[in-house]
């Protein structure tokens, strides 16, 4: 029976070991959801979200710098527009970074796949979806029945030994194994799997998470904000860290799990015309004064807001009266 995520059955696909393929279709199966596929959390869509964000608030940025009389400059346009940039993309990062239990995060990946190395041999990789293990033979075969005239090569299945044979080069650099030495058993080693989790940790990702739990998504001890108040959030260390998890990224889905990749391509394309209307002014004199009215409407709310404080507790307990 063929698995509606793959081409060819478990038993159709060169692998000598059946049930290591199976399990490992299923991991990557999960990790293909992770990376692509979740609605909600696929890893792929927050780093191009966060990509997404970097370039539209730099041009917004410039917008602003051009004309410094602009409105862009107004502060209670300014100040709504930095601090809602940093904190979507403070807590994207954090998202990313999460080290809980049932969260779909990048590190999540990184330590499962490290957790699944055995599954990450020369075979599975290469061969999970019907591809030929020993491509030079499949080549010299299909060299020997071509007849005259031009043809196209497969791309997919037991014939595709073109495929193959990158794919077989592309583990070769993650591995470190190389032609003529290759084994069906050959791995990923312990040392690389560890390595990008350390590139995590060690990540301005890393450093931009820890500085959420003190100062945004929780109010830190001073021991806490002692810790990470050398790091600066500014618009420069958020791309850096953007451009550590895009790279580690790619390199885990393209280079060691061969789920796609983005190279080239990582920022959406927009559809729409993102500077409609740039040329209207923000607001006229009728405009100004509407919402200086619903400033005034808003302070008094808040202004008001602690009135019958010294009542609180007496309402409570006239809406749930406690039983006698």
């Amino acid at each position: 029976m063929v698995d509606s995520d793959y081409t060819y059955s478990v038993d159709d696909c060169d692998v000598q070991d059946k049930v290591k393929l199976r399990t490992f279709r299923e991991k990557r199966r999960q990790w293909k959801d992770w990376l692509d596929d979740d609605p909600d959390h696929a890893i792929w869509r927050t780093v191009q979200e966060l990509i997404w964000r970097d370039v539209q608030f730099a041009t917004i940025g410039q917008l602003a710098k051009d004309n410094p009389e602009g409105p862009l400059n107004t502060s209670l346009i300014a100040e709504s527009l930095i601090g809602g940039h940093v904190a979507q993309q403070v807590l994207a990062i954090r998202r990313l970074m999460d080290k809980g239990r049932n969260r779909i995060s990048l590190y999540r990946l990184v330590v499962d796949v490290r957790s699944n190395r055995e599954l990450l041999t020369r075979e599975n990789i290469v061969c999970f979806d019907g591809l030929p293990f020993d491509h030079e033979a499949v080549e010299a075969r299909e060299w020997a029945e071509m007849t005259p005239g031009v043809r196209w090569g497969h791309t997919t299945g037991p014939r595709a030994w073109s495929t193959s044979e990158r794919l077989h080069r592309k583990f070769d650099r993650v591995s470190g194994h190389h032609h003529p030495n290759r084994s069906r058993s050959d791995t990923i080693p312990k040392a690389t799997l560890s390595g990008l989790e350390q590139l995590l940790l060690s990540s301005g990702a890393a450093r931009i998470a820890e500085w959420s739990h003190a100062y945004l998504a929780h109010a830190g001890a001073p021991f806490d904000r002692e810790a990470v108040k050398s790091v600066a959030i500014a618009n420069g260390t958020v791309a850096a860290a953007i451009r550590d998890l895009a790279l580690i990224t790619e390199y885990v889905s393209s280079q060691i799990l061969w789920i796609g990749g983005y190279r080239g391509a990582l920022m959406p394309t927009p559809q729409f015309d993102v500077f409609e209307k740039l040329e209207n002014p923000v607001a006229d004199d009728a405009g100004q004064q509407e919402a200086a009215l619903v400033w005034e409407r808003k302070r008094r709310e808040w202004d008001d807001a602690l009135e019958g404080v010294d009542e609180l507790l007496a309402r409570e307990e006239a809406a749930n009266p406690p039983g006698i």
